[in-house]
Formats: C-alpha cells, structure tokens, sequence
C-alpha cells in the first residue's frame, strides 16, 4: 500500500496505481458486469452506493478505466446534474453530455435524431425549454428541433435506431445525485427511467443512498418511509454496487502512516510512551469512517502542528484537538471558556477557599454540546485523554507542556505563543547565555525585567522554577553556575514587589534563586558570597539564603549545605554593622528598609549574643534608646491588590526584642498609647510599642535575667 499523499485536496483517484484502499478488483469486477450485460435491446441502470466521503467518485473513475481496458468501444458521457441551475439545465445537460460522448463518424445523425428526442421529452417534465438558463453549449438542443410536433414514441424509435447504427455503447456517469433538490431529482429519475433508456445507452448513478432516501421522502411522489424510497428506486437501478467500507485496519493503516509521515516530514519526535492515541482509537474510528474524514483530518494536523515548535506543545494534545475541532465544532470553540475547570485552577481554589470538596464541575453541560449520543461518547473519551481533571481517578501526565497544564493551554487554541506566553526554548537559551562566564546575562534579565505584561514575568519566574525546583522533572535545564546566580541575584531588587494575596514577581525571585542555591556546584563560601553580592540589598540576600538553609537538605547538592551556611554566617556580620547603623540614625533611619529581617537572621544564623552585647554598649554611650530598638521589631502590613505601596502598623514582635534588648529599662512601665497605624514612621512606631513592651522573664527563652551590666 502507498501512503496517502502529503499535500491532500478533496480529488478522487483516476488510475490503478493510486488506489490505496484496494479496491481495484471490485471496479474489475464492476466493468466486467457493465460489458456482459451489454445489449442492443435494453438499457442498464447501475447504482453506486456509500457515503459521502467513502471514494464514490474515485470508485467511479476506476470503474471507467477497467471498462475502456476491457473494451476500447466503449464511450463514457459525464453527467454533472448538481452543476445545473434549474430542471431545464438539467434536461439540457444531460442530452449535451450524451451527444459529445458519440463518436466522430457518423454522429450527425444521431445528434439530430438526440434533438428531436430532447424537444419533445420537455412537456413530459412540465418544461417549455426553448429559452432559458440552459448550460453553454446545450441551449441548441433543444431549440435546434427539426420537427417539435414529432410524437415521443417515433422520435425515440429514430434516436434509438440512430445510436444502433453507430454500434457503439455509451456509459452515462452521473455522480453525486443524491445532492439534487427534490424536483431536480426526481426529473434525473424521470430521463433515466422513461425518457433516456436508449438501447445500448447505460448509466452509472452514484449516491449516498441514506440522503437520496431522504430526498425521496421530500417529494410529492407518495413515498412515506424509508422502505418505499428504496422499492421506488428498485424499479430505477438494476444492479446496485456499494463502496466497501473502511474496515478497522484500513483506518489504522491510513491514520497512523499518515501521522507517521507527517511527523517524519516535520522532523517530530513521537513520545512512545505516550499511548493515549491507542486508546482513544476506537472513538475516533467511531467518527472517520470514510477516506475524506481521514485525509481531512490528516490535512488539518499537517496545517496546524507545524505552527508550534516541537516541545513547546505536546503534539498528541494538538492531534486530539484538531480531532475535536473538526468532528465536535461547538464542543472545541467552549474550551477556552472552561480552562479554569479543565486545567484543574478552578478545584484548587475552591480547596484554598475551603469550599467544598464533593461539588464536582457540571461536565454534562460542556458534553451535551455534543447532540447525538454516540458522539457524546466519543467526545467525552477524547476529552478525558486531554484533561485529567474529567476523570478523578486519571494518573495520567500532567507535566508541561500539556494543554491540561495552565500556562501552556492558551497557546494550542491560539496556535502559537500569546504575547503573555513564553517559549521554553526561549527561557533554556537565555538560561545558557546567563550560565556561561563573564555573562551579562542581557537575555535573561530582559526575560525578567524587560516587558510590559506583568503576566508574562510571572510565568517566566514560574517557568524558571519548574527548571530548578525540588520537584522539576523538566528535562534540560543548564547545571548551576555562579555566573547564573550572579545574573539572577542582580534582579532580584529590579522585581516588582506589589502586595499580592499569595506572592508577587519579587517573591517568586527568591524562591527562584534558593532553588538554584540547592544545587550549587563546589563552592566556597567566599566564592558563592562575591556572586550573591551581584544583590546590593541585604535584605533581599537574607531572605534568599534564609530560604535555601530552611529546606530539607536532602534535595540539595551535597556541597550546598556547607557553602550556604558559611555565606550566611559572613552575611550576619554586614547585617549586625547595618542594624547598627540604621539604629543610630533613630527616626531619620529609612522607613523602608526591614531591620527586623535582619535581627531575625542574625538570631537564627549567627551570633545574637555578641549583637546584643554591641547594642547594650551603645544604648549606654546615648546613641540610640531602648524604644528606638523596640521601634524595628514593630512590623509592617500591606493592602493587598494595591501597586502603589499602601501600608501599616502591623504586631510587635516581642520574643524576638527580648533576644537583643536589655532586661530592664523604663519602657516596660510606659502606659499604652493610641496611635494612628497608617503612620509607619519610626517615631510613630515608638510610640507603638510604649505599653505593649512585656519585661523580660528569666525562665523565658530568649530573656536575661537582670544584672547591673543591664541597666
């Protein structure tokens, strides 16, 4: 068998050598039956039966070349009666089609002898066909009549003798009948059945039988069913022949080489543990029956697959799409509104928000789109196969870059990458520019910082951490360098950092960046210190350093632990000499820096003890006060959804004061005071903590016990 061609359009097959299906012997066999029954003292009707899209027309077109191999006499007339435009063109068509296919010599006979017929066969079809819209070439039929008057039974007599005497056997094709209007169709009936039975002159009808019936029925011809359509066409077709139909493994053959060469053609590598299209194959047989449905849908993968790179889409996902788009339009075009339920966004948020679990999404209103059951079903298999959130109990792939995956559906119904998309290729390039020495990392802080969607960031972050996360099982990411931590730590303070419910660009980088910390190369300390140091802001670098040793350190590189903590320690002591700082600066220190970030680190990585002790010395030489230091620990509240910073007063994080303040001062028998807590200023904050300030409590972790050294 030949594979079928790669660049289909909706035209039969016109020789031996291009039939696929095997099929030639049955058009053998049908030409051998139109020669045998040949005889010059009737005429024979053959009807060529199948649906629409089983190879009618190429069943034809092999037919007629077997006839003309087994008997060059043999004349073919080509009868297009749906190219008309009204009965009148018909009639005109069809003894048209009958002259030209009568040879050269001795033809004018008959063609006078086919005109008389013609003019005279009108009043039996109701037609005064002198003038009218008839087809080029065939108006002069039926004006050219040398004797209109002449009766139909003398005027046959004398065509029909006329077309003896040329010996010469004509085969009338006339495909697609089943697309006549009723009226058109039952004059089609009336030529072939009364007024066109020329000795030696037969006809070939090819139809959907299915259609014709209902055609049938339509007519005033007092046909009520089904059954009597099929006896009324009895008394028109002798030899009914039908168009096999495709049996299971000529749909498998035709589908899967047809996939197979066109992914071939593309240079696309099939993922053979991908079996999803094996399974859903027996539903998709239930709706490509026929040759046409087959190479149609072939057709549209071969336009639509090569519109996304290769792994940028998963291509068994697009082959079952352009499946649904094509069998189950109205199904398709409700998808993108239903994204949040099949991608499984909507069940999550409704498990944050705590709503209930046993509420399952209304999938009969999407699949009821689908009207006839059969298809539903199909419809419904196909569907589970792209979207696992259908089936609760699926453990199929959910890993990018399925279309069931969020940040990837949208690019298969857009058919590329959407402006607030990404291209992973895009995101592995510029993370290979960035890992590479002496990089300025231009394509990876453009990734970040440079675009105007504030969407399309996000998914970059998110895209980069599925690269380098504990749980990625994305394959390709470029192995950890410090030349890629130094890039990424430079970015960190250009992020946006809006207050949002669940992170923002900023936090996202954080995370990022510990995730990459977790699989550091061999490094020392002071070698993973220099290129974290790309990050000016220290609180930024606290944050992030916090987050890779707060880990389970069983996903991390076996060198990570040891470099990371030495960094950290190295880091407490720039972050003891900056609380310092900023603490004698009192109230004219930054308000938007976070030395309570920085307390909180020392506490957990370096030395508390030795800060405290520096703190002490200076509380006593009067460059700042014990509510100057309470004043840090007063944390900050943000509006959520807000891009303009919108903050206030938030708690006062007692343990944690306890740990660097002295044990006795007379802020802790300060009455409380109301304060305004949209005013964030340090002077405010002091005010904030008078009376809420506890004494420490020597059996309490994290307070001292008093000594003269305290005061």
């Amino acid at each position: 068998m030949n594979t079928p061609l790669q660049n289909w359009i909706d035209e039969p097959i016109h020789c031996k050598e291009e039939d696929t299906l095997q099929r030639i012997h049955l058009a053998e066999q049908a030409a051998r039956l139109v020669v045998s029954a040949h005889s010059w003292e009737a005429s024979v009707v053959y009807g060529l039966t199948g649906p629409w899209g089983s190879g009618k027309t190429s069943m034809v077109e092999l037919i007629v070349e077997a006839l003309k191999e087994r008997d060059p006499e043999w004349r073919v007339a080509r009868f297009t009666p749906w190219a008309t435009s009204d009965v009148s063109s018909l009639m005109s068509e069809f003894f048209a089609a009958l002259e030209a296919a009568l040879p050269e010599d001795g033809r004018d006979s008959a063609q006078k002898a086919l005109r008389v017929c013609a003019r005279v066969a009108g009043p039996w079809l109701g037609l005064i066909p002198i003038v009218g819209p008839a087809l080029q070439g065939s108006a002069g039929i039926l004006a050219d009549a040398t004797n209109p008057q002449m009766p139909w039974d003398e005027a046959f007599a004398e065509a029909s003798a006329s077309l003896r005497e040329l010996d010469t056997p004509v085969l009338v094709v006339a495909d697609d009948i089943d697309r006549l209007q009723a009226d058109e169709l039952l004059a089609l009936l009336k030529v072939v059945r009364l007024l066109g039975r020329f000795p030696g002159v037969h006809y070939l009808l090819a139809y959907d039988e299915q259609t014709l019936i209902e055609n049938l029925r339509g007519a005033s011809i007092g046909v009520a069913d089904a059954d009597r359509a099929r006896l009324f066409m009895e008394k028109i077709v002798q030899y009914p022949l039908t168009v096999p139909p495709l049996l299971t493994h000529q749909m498998r053959w035709r589908l899967g080489n047809g996939l197979s060469d066109l992914l071939g053609n593309l240079r696309r590598l099939w993922d053979e543990n991908d079996t999803r299209m094996s399974d859903v194959f027996p539903f998709i047989e239930s709706q490509l029956t026929t040759p046409r449905a087959i190479d149609r849908f072939l057709a549209q993968v071969r336009h639509y697959l090569p519109l996304q790179k290769q792994n940028e889409v998963n291509d068994v996902d697009v082959i079952l799409l352009t499946f649904l788009h094509l069998q189950f339009p109205d199904l398709y075009n409700a998808l993108p509104r239903w994204k949040n339920v099949l991608t499984g966004v909507q069940q999550e948020l409704d498990k944050v928000l705590g709503r209930r679990e046993d509420i399952q999404p209304q999938w009969d209103e999407l699949l009821n789109l689908v009207h006839d059951r059969g298809g539903r079903r199909d419809a419904s298999e196909v569907m589970k196969a792209l979207f696992p959130a259908l089936n609760p109990y699926s453990v199929r792939n959910r890993s990018a870059p399925r279309v069931c995956v969020p940040d990837y559906f949208n690019r298969y119904f857009a058919h590329t990458i959407p402006q607030a998309d990404i291209a992973d290729a895009e995101i592995l390039s510029a993370l290979e520019h960035a890992s590479t020495p002496e990089s300025d990392g231009n394509l990876l802080v453009s990734l970040l910082t440079e675009n105007s969607y504030a969407e399309r960031i996000d998914l970059v972050l998110k895209k980069l951490r599925a690269l380098y996360g504990p749980e990625s099982s994305a394959p390709g990411a470029p192995a950890v360098t410090l030349d890629l931590i130094r890039v990424v730590a430079g970015q960190i303070p250009k992020l946006e950092h809006t207050s949002r419910m669940f992170s923002s660009p900023r936090d996202q980088g954080r995370y990022l960046l510990a995730d990459i910390l977790e699989r550091l190369p061999p490094t020392s300390p002071e070698e993973l210190e220099g290129a974290l140091a790309a990050c000016p802001d220290w609180v930024e670098r606290a944050q992030i350093l916090r987050l890779a040793l707060s880990r389970d350190s069983s996903s991390a590189s076996p060198q990570a632990p040891e470099a990371l903590t030495g960094a950290a320690a190295s880091l407490t002591m720039e972050i003891s000499n900056e609380l310092l700082r900023h603490l004698g600066q009192r109230d004219n220190a930054d308000i938007k820096s976070s030395p309570y970030i920085g307390f909180m680190f020392v506490e957990m990585f370096g030395e508390p003890g030795d800060l405290r002790n520096r703190i002490l010395t200076r509380i006593k030489q009067g460059q700042f006060t014990t509510e100057d230091l309470a004043a840090r620990f007063v944390t900050t509240q943000h509006l959520v959804g807000s891009r303009e910073p919108v903050s206030q007063i938030g708690d006062f994080s007692q343990d944690l004061f306890a740990t660097f303040a002295p044990a006795r001062d007379m802020l802790y028998s300060r009455c409380r005071e109301d304060v305004e807590t949209s005013d964030i200023s340090w002077a405010n904050r002091r005010a904030f903590v008078r009376g809420r300030v506890q004494p420490p409590d020597a059996s309490r972790s994290g307070g001292y016990a008093s000594s003269p050294s305290d005061v």
